[in-house]
């Protein structure tokens, strides 16, 4: 049955040890996708859209494209340029 309940009587550290591996693996498991090779710089995303930068600058701020801040560096995805690019035209 899949709601079955058990009820298991264990001591206060065992039960957390249980709890700590089970995150761990969940943890492990799930990994974020790696985005380095997706990853544009502010002239290559205004060349990608076939503008300048100061416009690629005014169409940041009116949410057409999503800027990324690392630091002092500032960074688009190549996928997103492309969707915004198909579904704006």
């Amino acid at each position: 049955m899949a709601n079955e309940k058990v009820i298991i009587s264990t001591d206060k550290d065992t039960f957390k040890e249980l709890l700590n591996e089970m995150f761990n693996q969940k943890t492990e498991s799930e990994t974020l996708p790696n985005f380095e090779h997706d990853r544009i710089s502010r002239p290559e995303a205004a060349k990608l859209a076939g503008i300048s930068i100061p416009t690629l600058d005014r169409q940041i701020k009116l949410g057409k494209f999503k800027q990324y801040n690392v630091g002092h560096r500032k960074y688009f995805l190549k996928s997103e340029m492309i969707e915004s690019l198909r579904n704006n035209g």
